[in-house]
């Protein structure tokens, strides 16, 4: 079973190299998304290491970030709701990574994200199904980790090291001469039965972590960790008493050597110490010392005469590893239903809420199912972006799967509106797949309600318009500020703030204020994914195309039910979910009677919209849907 462990060490200069030259443009993408939320990050076994060092990487950024293991996440729901979630894992196949991730998927996580170092894993084919999930996958070079994660944690630490824009000291690949001989001499000192009090501080933390993992895994010894000032309380008794079976190895980077030294100059002259040391600051600090700890395992593995690449498994440890506990540690446990509950709520967990709050919530969220469920609706207004197209393929249109619906309803006498902040390209977009024998029956209000017009109107919205004074003074007062760091288009009632991919919410925010702060009246600002809207009030709203329908008798013979994806202010569909019959496919407001979202889990948006359509029932001249 596995390789032998020496064997993964001449391979650690080949994964250096590797790990350093891969293009790594997406990852980098990814890991700017996670400077705008708390973030944890999931392993087990030896991948929990590198969440160790990603949380370290973070935490340096100023961003909020913690380690923990897939057990530990299921117990984490009070928080999952305001976090995003990295999972690395170098198979992504275990049981605990492949349980952990379905369960989080319930929890409406702010992100989801994962690392592997193998292609076409289950967990990627996992993640395809949810629009809030993106698995990153790389190829490994020297294939499988032996029985110990090696070769694919020096991978995991440079990648990840690169991502958040450190540099790589080529010059660590090798451990030295002169560590060789430390550990040659520390081999002398120690037996197979000694205990290891295992001291680090800061960058070494991860390091400190995988050692434990390595020794215990593979039976090299007890280790008891402790960081240096904390092991000066009371932990230092451990030397007092059982001193004479017992060795301190100590993690030591530059920052922290002056600590370090003074604390070890305090330790009795009989305990055997190893310093793991190195010159080299900051996160590749990291990286050096897991390089030269590699080889303290290899020495520990002679010292017990067992390789620790391929240890041997008993047959209950195959069971344990391979465990499915997800089912019953989810009997009786109230989050499944409770997921649109939590979405309103925002910030604040269902769980921490006292009995009466709890009561009053459901009730709200059964008496708005029941009132959904109960109307019966002859039309429908969609938002485009977002609700029946996803984001991502916004430029290449509808899929069949939701045209095909679409059809049908219309088939049904049933009218559709389509609220949207584009213009003509929606209408091209639409009569490809739309039936033309149902354009009059398609109404569509282009750049957020600003212009309304049937499908079939080529004439609509109007190519040629006087623009708006409020409007140009705000374009030519952010092109001056903003300069190339935005995209403006004006048309006649909309001002349009293409954002780039990279744009954070501060530099967001710090548009729309300047916006306000130019005391231009009747104005709002709108959000989605990828821009801002400046639309003028009171004429421009997506509720025009409902009252176009409400105000034309033979579309309005019942209720029109409304979707969105951006329900939460300043989201481009707070105003339309603020209508009593509306369902989101993403964000909510706080308002209990309009506006939830009753999907369970993080689907792509789109197929949000597909699973709605699966609970709809069309009749001739309306639909119900029940939820």
């Amino acid at each position: 079973m596995g390789k032998p462990f020496k064997k993964e060490l001449q391979s650690i200069k080949e994964v250096f190299e590797w790990a350093c030259n891969l293009e790594i443009s997406e990852l980098k993408n990814e890991v700017r998304k996670f400077e705008k939320n708390p973030l944890l990050i999931i392993g087990s076994g030896g991948s929990l290491s590198a969440c160790y060092f990603a949380s370290k990487l973070l935490q340096s950024k100023g961003q909020i970030a913690k380690a923990i293991t897939p057990l530990e996440l299921l117990y984490s729901k009070n928080i999952i709701n305001k976090c995003s979630l990295l999972f690395l894992s170098s198979s992504g196949r275990n049981t605990d990574i492949l349980t952990s991730f379905k369960n989080a998927v319930t929890e409406n996580p702010l992100s989801l994200n994962g690392i592997t170092l193998s292609k076409n894993t289950p967990l990627n084919r996992l993640s395809l199904n949810f629009g809030l999930a993106s698995i990153i996958e790389y190829e490994n070079p020297v294939g499988k980790d032996g029985f110990l994660a090696t070769n694919s944690l020096i991978s995991f630490f440079i990648l990840l090291n690169r991502a958040f824009g450190y540099e790589i000291d080529h010059s660590i690949a090798l451990v030295d001469k002169e560590f060789s001989k430390d550990l040659k001499t520390f081999e002398d000192k120690i037996n197979k039965d000694f205990t290891f009090k295992l001291l680090f501080a800061d960058w070494s933390l991860p390091v400190a972590i995988d050692i434990e993992s390595k020794f215990s895994e593979a039976a090299l010894g007890n280790v008891l960790l402790s960081d240096y000032r904390n092991f000066g309380h009371g932990r230092h008794n451990w030397l007092d008493k059982r001193g004479s079976n017992t060795a301190i190895i100590a993690l030591i980077t530059p920052e922290d050597k002056e600590l370090a030294l003074k604390t070890l100059a305090l330790i009795p002259s009989n305990i055997p110490v190893l310093k793991i040391e190195t010159s080299t600051i900051g996160s590749m600090s990291s990286i050096d010392l897991l390089i030269k700890s590699f080889y303290l395992t290899d020495l520990m593995g002679d010292i017990q005469s067992i390789d620790p690449g391929r240890p041997g498994v008993p047959d209950y440890g195959s069971k344990l590893y391979h465990l499915n506990y997800f089912k019953f540690l989810n009997k009786n446990n109230e989050k499944l239903e409770k997921v649109a509950i939590q979405r309103k709520l925002g910030n604040v967990s269902f769980f921490g809420l006292d009995e009466e709050e709890k009561k009053k919530w459901i009730k709200a969220s059964n008496d708005y199912k029941g009132k959904i469920s109960k109307q019966k609706f002859s039309s429908v207004v969609f938002d485009y972006d977002g609700t029946l197209c996803h984001a991502v393929d916004r430029y290449f249109g509808l899929k069949e799967d939701i045209s095909s619906k679409l059809n049908q309803l219309l088939e049904n006498n049933i009218i559709i509106g389509i609220a949207t902040g584009r213009g003509k390209s929606i209408r091209k977009d639409l009569q490809r797949v739309i039936d033309e024998k149902y354009w009059d029956k398609v109404i569509i209000g282009y750049y957020n309600g600003g212009e309304i017009g049937l499908l079939g109107d080529d004439n609509i919205p109007e190519k040629i318009f006087d623009k708006n004074q409020r409007l140009e003074f705000l374009n030519n007062k952010l092109s001056e500020k903003y300069n190339d760091e935005i995209g403006l288009k004006h048309k006649r009632s909309q001002l349009t703030i293409e954002l780039k991919n990279n744009a954070s919410e501060e530099f967001i925010t710090d548009v729309i204020k300047y916006i306000y702060l130019q005391n231009k009246s009747e104005i709002l600002c709108v959000q989605s994914d990828h821009s801002i809207d400046v639309i003028i009030r009171p004429e421009v709203s997506k509720l025009n195309v409902l009252n176009f329908i409400k105000n034309n008798l033979k579309y309005s013979k019942f209720e029109t039910l409304c979707f969105g994806d951006k329900g939460k202010f300043p989201g481009n569909d707070f105003e339309l979910l603020s209508h009593p019959f509306s369902l989101s496919v993403d964000e909510v407001s706080s308002d209990l009677d309009s506006c939830w979202n009753f999907i369970s889990g993080t689907y792509k948006n789109a197929d949000k919209i597909l699973t709605y359509f699966s609970q709809i029932q069309i009749y001739d001249g309306y639909f119900k849907i029940k939820l």
